[in-house]
């Protein structure tokens, strides 16, 4: 059994899912909903009202209020919640930081590679300020449901909380469970996911999984390797603020969610 004492499990009874006028916002309520069918997560659907005029202030609202009515007929515990505020970015974290949300789960269309922004300006926003743990979903492609999800297995890409979350991510889609070590890529070990790999969570969880080995002249070269060899329509990486609570997105991060042609999730723990 895995000890209930380790920093890397992660809760997700209350997430909370912003939601917007476009349609890649719908991606992250319906992932959600898979955590309420599966685990019993409460959601709330939130949206923002900007204090200036806003024309599609109405749509925005039938949005959440339609999610709501599609959850509530399945017995899904969900909540809408409109809030104002100066600006949505802002209106997001205000409602994040000033509730115990274990997790905040949003989709965005992906960024073309010229773009300096990676998740959008809200997504960015979001994941830096944020002082609960996101995930962020960057979409290129139309392939939900996913079947296969890598997980890159190196403390330049991951995290040991953000491999846990991938895995419950698994666990709630029926997808496969990829695990790739890639740890001989760093130039500097910390932990190695040690206790990630000493108590197998993928057989904790009973997902379907396959552990596999990075190859490669480089961590960007064997990510792409690997994630066509593995057929994967989902990768997802994970990063952690720095001693001084700052949020950097390192470079190998940065491009490999630029380059790959398949959708990705960014977990900030």
């Amino acid at each position: 059994m895995i000890d209930q004492q380790t920093s890397y499990l992660a809760r997700t009874d209350k997430i909370l899912v912003p939601m917007a006028r476009g349609e890649s916002s719908k991606k992250a309520f319906t992932i959600a909903t898979e955590f309420a069918r599966n685990l019993g997560s409460q959601i709330t659907a939130l949206t923002i009202k900007e204090e200036t005029r806003e024309v599609t202030w109405s749509q925005k609202v039938a949005i959440i209020m339609n999610a709501y009515k599609e959850a509530k007929s399945e017995g899904l515990n969900v909540i809408p919640k409109i809030q104002s505020s100066r600006s949505v970015k802002e209106g997001i974290i205000t409602e994040i930081n000033s509730r115990n949300y274990d997790l905040v789960l949003m989709s965005s269309r992906a960024r073309p590679g010229i773009s300096a922004s990676l998740l959008g300006p809200i997504g960015d926003y979001v994941i830096k300020n944020s002082k609960n743990t996101v995930a962020a979903i960057s979409l290129k492609r139309d392939s939900y449901p996913y079947k296969n999800i890598f997980v890159p297995m190196s403390e330049r890409l991951n995290t040991r909380k953000s491999v846990y979350l991938a895995a419950l991510f698994a666990k709630v889609l029926k997808a496969k469970f990829n695990l790739c070590d890639m740890r001989d890529f760093d130039r500097k070990k910390v932990h190695g996911f040690k206790t990630i790999m000493n108590n197998e969570i993928w057989k904790e969880l009973n997902i379907d999984y396959e552990i596999t080995k990075g190859n490669g002249e480089n961590l960007r070269e064997s990510v792409m390797n690997r994630v066509y060899a593995s057929s994967s329509d989902l990768i997802i990486m994970g990063l952690r603020p720095d001693s001084y609570s700052n949020v950097r997105i390192n470079s190998d991060i940065k491009r490999i969610m630029k380059d790959i042609p398949i959708d990705s999730i960014l977990i900030k723990r």
